[in-house]
């Protein structure tokens, strides 16, 4: 986590994928995008879970906008100004330090404080280093006595955004953004305020237009002619002669002649930006073209000044003027007047994966083979666990299917695309554990199980659907006919995985459900990872080569769809980013990293420079491996430079510890046959995403063809050239459905079967068997029953095989068709009771091909169930309800009154969540494991009704289910309208690190105190009808607040015991591990403690990063009898080491000595 013609129209294709979408040529434009179906996704999260955006304290955020920029669409985020919009730090209402440049920028109060950083610091622990540009505030931009209670977002651009604050009687609004030297103001209710930090250098006073120098930095202030400025000590004050606008710039130097040039473009306000381009096939090339709207407030002058990064005027003839800027990402050059300019970048081509050499080929096919069996496990063909982990495991079931291919395993092959189906369908149908909900406040996607931040700072978005992407792809090469195959909501497979592209990287202006190029910021040449930009070093992005591998997934995706809008935006995205790698991540022409930083590459990229780190690891194998894998055969552009890869791998200073074969698959760019001798008979342990076959293939395959070919482009996006001593390999993919011939720009020409690659040493890989499948699936596994009732079953069945996966499952009932279904389970209802039915089921593939039936299953529902009496026993035995589903119980209503209706639990789960309904009164309550729980309901008429209950959460099953009649003509309490008083004070006698014990006092009430409810965190936790509750399922060393209330028999609540707040006991983690990936915040002088256990004697390091906001933060980290005290800067991560420390479980304790200590990973490690 942008892209189509001058101007962007609705290019893409998305739902109407195939059907409207056919192999354009390329200048022709795609079918508008979609609605987002109201059925294809959840629209909450599952229990436990945040729901979406938080801020540090855990409160859901809306976005921080006025409403004209609500009015635009969704919120942006993961841009370098996101911490207005999305205010992830509480007790900010403001924003971050934001790094446009070359300026960087803070909001505050008063308006916006605004610096041009030009010296460089070298930071952070030895080994561990980051070079960077710090924000300091030269001046405030703002209007006199101006005192705002919060920055809000009121327009945006691709790399500009417009910031408002208004404090009820002044306001002011104000636009930067990346490469402006200008920031453009307007205001009401107040004079124009300039306020210095120190009282400013005035060399050049023309009344309405200042030259000054502050802090040795030199600054345009322009205000309307006719206007003057006032200069009192630190302070410049204008009227504006009646206007309401004016403008600040950094200037290049200090000289009248350069202050008048940029006065020429002062009143040419930036009102917009926006980035478009163009893929030319033939000559393989892409233009970029970087726009800006403007808006003149006086004068005749178009255009503005626009300063360009490194990967920018290395690729565009636009720079006019010898004008440079200070910037982390090295010198930016100036484009004087313009309102717009073009890069020009040849497109290196994207492939699926490498081919099979025929006779060139070094690899040993059986060994192979032999390696691709032993890939073919249940742990590799049932990914698990959140949506970045399952996402790589797609990306490994992905690069598997073609070596199956290549060695003739056609049962591996099946093994492996029934995985990717299975699995991409589990996740895109919107049921179960697994999916994708729908946030609308943020108009964003959510996995669920999240990781990483994805859901309450919207992280990395682009990194973990890049995987999908990637695994969609290889079904749709293999079996296209998925595609266009329907979801449970009558929707296609493609379709959605069409939305996970919009989520990421939105190329259209004028979709309703999703930001415009969400991750990617076109100008700065990458993504950003972090949705809010809560730093005060900017935002970041750590792996650049994940990035990478989302832009590659898109270029296939959308080759292999016919998806020319697509396809092009994956080949912006990627070619740009190519260029940004280079630079900014890896150095490679040395006018980037700063003298003295001595590092061949960054683990990540901050908005105020670049760090020798990563968020997880201070590892050298992590920081460098992380920007490059996952390995693919589109990881070609790390080799456009052999000679820097051998730098990298050198860096590290002996062989590889871990990851191994990453860095030998990188390393191979630069020398296969030394790769193959590192590799040697494989023995290693593969990095979690590879594979021994994919390794063995890759460096056979780079060992055949040599190195990367820049030379030679192809008229088609999928290829490569590659070149050993004077021979070159020329590889080519054909996406398409028909035989093609590929023309190389040296005049080679190569023929391409239908979906294959294709190298010019021979070899193909075998075609996908499905253009013409004619094999039917096998039978699905053994048919069984389960949840009879009167009038409904549930059935289920095993998987059944097929050459090209099965499509859908039809379930016959009595010899006819009941239901269709793509899962391997249906709920049939409408049956009658006390009735024996046959059902049987078969599976069908994409081709329509159907397999055999299963065996017969008989089904006798149950008796028709008769209407309980109230007063009395409703149900011995309600059963389990699904989560979101609901059961009738009905019920005869013999006498009138205040029912007390209880519910009892036989879930061996704590805290499960039902609604309970009855008499058009509803209650939400929490039942733990064996527990019963109660709830009234008054004014009860006699009749037929019915009580329904609503399970809200995963395991509920219910036992007994009674009412009794609370009323009674002599009761004093049958018409009770007193709420009780507030229960006891509330305590905590004991916890552990999942659960914690509460006790109050009782409360009093004029008719007795019916139940307590137990509220964590603000939420409904459990009711109780004691004085105490154990609340279990809590995270360890994590802080909750509890507080109680109490309800009488007539519904009337009491006022809440004060909030406890009660920190959990931690668990101990084995030494190595990772401790927590959240410290959180510590308040000055407070402290945070956990466990870690060691089987022997170790010499111990801890790694610690900072979350902080704050420029740096004091703590003291305690272990083993040691106090260490330390400061962190922003985002940095620093070892801390311990040696000789015994076996058993040592506690390490995390002590502030300032405010605004906030921590993130914590990984204890052996050295």
């Amino acid at each position: 986590m942008s892209h189509v013609r001058s101007p962007l129209p609705a290019l893409l294709c998305l739902t109407a994928l195939l059907s409207a979408c056919g192999r354009a040529p390329d200048s022709t434009p795609a079918a508008a995008p979609p609605t987002l179906g109201a059925l294809d996704y959840g629209t909450s999260a599952p229990p436990g879970s945040k729901g979406g955006p938080t801020n540090t304290s855990g409160a859901l955020l809306s976005p921080a906008w006025t409403a004209n920029a609500a009015a635009k669409g969704k919120p942006p985020t993961n841009e370098f100004w996101s911490s207005i919009i999305f205010k992830r730090n509480a007790g900010n209402a403001y924003s971050e330090n934001m790094f446009a440049h070359p300026l960087a920028l803070h909001a505050a109060a008063g308006g916006l404080e605004v610096g041009y950083p030009k010296a460089m610091q070298i930071v952070g622990a030895p080994g561990l280093e980051k070079y960077q540009y710090p924000f300091a505030p030269d001046f405030t931009l703002g209007v006199s006595g101006l005192n705002s209670p919060d920055t809000k977002t009121d327009d945006w651009g691709d790399w500009t955004t417009t910031a408002a604050w208004s404090d009820g009687t002044r306001s002011l609004k104000a636009t930067f953004g990346h490469g402006l030297p200008f920031v453009y103001a307007t205001k009401t209710g107040g004079n124009a305020q300039v306020t210095f930090i120190a009282a400013p250098t005035v060399w050049s006073n023309q009344g309405n237009v200042l030259g000054v120098t502050v802090n040795g930095h030199h600054y345009g202030v322009f205000a309307p002619t006719g206007a003057t400025w006032t200069v009192s000590g630190t302070t410049a004050t204008s009227t504006l002669a009646g206007k309401d606008y004016y403008s600040v710039a950094a200037l290049p130097d200090n000289s009248v002649a350069t202050l008048n040039d940029f006065r020429t473009y002062a009143y040419t306000f930036v009102t917009g930006s926006q980035v478009s381009w163009a893929y030319n096939a033939a000559t393989a090339t892409l233009t970029s073209t970087y726009a800006l709207t403007t808006a003149a407030k006086e004068g005749a002058a178009s255009g503005s000044v626009m300063a360009l990064y490194p990967h920018q005027w290395m690729n565009s003839g636009s720079v006019n003027t010898a004008y440079t800027y200070v910037s982390p990402r090295g010198q930016m050059k100036v484009a004087r007047g313009v309102s717009s300019f073009t890069t020009t970048q040849k497109f290196q081509g994207v492939l699926p994966y490498f081919p099979d050499n025929g006779a060139a080929n070094t690899l040993n096919k059986t060994q192979l083979a032999a390696y691709v069996n032993e890939a073919n496990t249940s742990a590799t063909l049932n990914p698990t666990g959140d949506s970045y982990w399952v996402g790589k495991g797609l990306g490994k079931l992905a690069e598997l299917v073609p070596l199956a291919g290549q060695v003739g395993n056609s049962a591996a092959q099946t093994a492996f695309l029934d995985a990717i189906q299975r699995t991409l369908q589990d996740w895109l149908d919107g049921q179960g554990s697994n999916y994708f909900a729908y946030n609308s406040a943020w108009g964003t996607l959510i996995g669920y199980p999240q990781g990483y931040g994805s859901e309450e700072e919207l992280n990395d978005h682009h990194f973990h659907w890049g995987y999908f992407i990637k695994a969609a792809a290889t079904l749709a090469q293999y079996r296209p006919t998925w595609v266009s195959g329907a979801t449970p909501q009558g929707r296609t497979w493609g379709a959605s995985i069409n939305d996970l592209i919009m989520d990421a990287a939105n190329p259209t202006t004028n979709t309703s459900q999703f930001p415009r190029i969400r991750n990617f910021d076109p100008y700065a040449g990458h993504s950003w990872a972090a949705g809010h930009a809560g730093f005060a070093a900017g935002n970041n992005q750590e792996s650049s080569s994940e990035d990478m591998n989302f832009a590659a997934a898109l270029v296939n995706w959308g080759a292999l769809t016919g998806n020319s809008a697509v396809r092009d935006l994956g080949i912006y995205l990627y070619t740009t980013e190519t260029t940004a790698i280079e630079q900014y991540w890896f150095n490679q022409t040395g006018q980037v990293f700063p003298a003295g930083f001595g590092k061949p590459a960054v683990g990540m990229v901050w908005g105020d420079g670049g760090a020798y780190s990563t968020w997880f690891s201070g590892e050298k194998e992590a920081i460098q491996g992380i920007n490059l894998l996952p390995i693919t055969a589109a990881s070609a552009y790390l080799g456009r430079n052999p000679a820097y890869l051998k730098t990298n791998y050198d860096f590290l200073g002996r062989e590889p510890n871990s990851w191994k074969d990453i860095f030998w698959s990188t390393y191979a760019f630069y020398d296969a046959a030394g790769a193959l001798a590192k590799f040697g008979s494989g023995a290693y342990t593969p990095e979690d995403g590879e594979t021994k076959a994919h390794t063995y293939q890759y460096l056979h395959s780079l060992n055949a063809m040599g190195q990367v070919d820049t030379g030679v482009t192809a008229d088609i996006p999928n290829y490569a050239v590659f070149r050993k001593g004077a021979a070159r390999t020329y590889v080519a993919f054909n996406p398409t459905v028909g035989a093609i011939t590929v023309t190389f720009s040296d005049g080679k020409t190569l023929s391409v079967p239908a979906r294959q690659v294709v190298s010019s040493q021979g070899g193909t890989t075998p075609p996908p068997t499905c253009s013409a499948d004619t094999t039917a699936p096998g039978v699905p596994g053994a048919l069984s029953g389960s949840g009879v009732t009167s009038s409904s079953v549930t059935l289920s069945w095993g998987a059944a095989s097929d050459n090209c996966g099965v499509s859908s499952y039809e379930v016959f009932q009595n010899g006819t068709l009941k239901a269709t279904v793509t899962g391997t389970s249906a709920a049939v209802s409408g049956l009658n009771a006390s009735t024996a039915y046959t059902f049987r089921v078969r599976a069908r593939d994409a081709a329509g091909n159907v397999g055999a039936f299963t065996g017969d299953l008989s089904v006798t529902t149950q008796a028709a169930s008769t209407a309980a009496t109230l007063p009395g026993t409703v149900t011995s035995s309600g059963g389990a309800i699904a989560n979101g589903t609901s059961r009738a119980f009905p019920v005869n209503v013999t006498s009138a009154g205040t029912y007390r209706l209880s519910v009892t639990s036989t879930s061996s789960l704590n805290s499960r969540l039902i609604n309970v309904a009855f008499n058009g009164t509803n209650y939400d309550l929490a039942v733990d494991a064996g527990k019963t729980v109660i709830a009234d309901f008054p004014n009860v008429t006699t009749g037929a009704k019915s009580i329904t209950v609503t399970a809200k959460s995963d395991g509920v099953t219910l036992g007994a289910i009674s009412g009794a009649n609370l009323s009674a003509p002599t009761d004093p309490c049958a018409a009770d309208t007193t709420a009780p008083g507030t229960p006891g004070t509330l305590t905590s006698p004991s916890k552990t690190s999942s659960s914690v014990n509460l006790t109050w006092g009782a409360a009093s009430d004029n008719c007795g105190v019916g139940s307590y409810e137990v509220y964590q965190n603000g939420t409904l936790k459990t009711t109780v009808t004691g004085t105490s509750a154990a609340v279990s399922g809590l995270s360890a060393n994590t802080a909750y607040t509890f507080k109680v209330r109490a309800r009488d028999s007539a519904g009337n609540v009491g006022a809440f015991t004060g909030d406890l707040s009660v920190t959990t006991a931690s668990g101990a983690t084995a030494v190595p591990g990772v401790v927590t990936t959240g410290v959180g915040v510590i308040a000055s002088g407070a402290s945070r403690s956990y466990d870690l256990s060691l089987s022997a004697t170790r010499n111990v390091r801890l790694l610690i990063t900072n979350a902080s906001s704050a420029s740096s933060s004091a703590f003291t980290v305690t272990f083993n009898g040691t106090s260490v005290p330390l400061s962190i800067g922003a985002g940095q991560t620093i070892p801390v080491d311990f040696a000789g420390v015994g076996a058993g479980t040592k506690t390490v304790t995390l002590t502030a000595n300032s405010a605004g200590v906030n921590l993130g990973k914590l990984e204890a490690t052996t050295y």
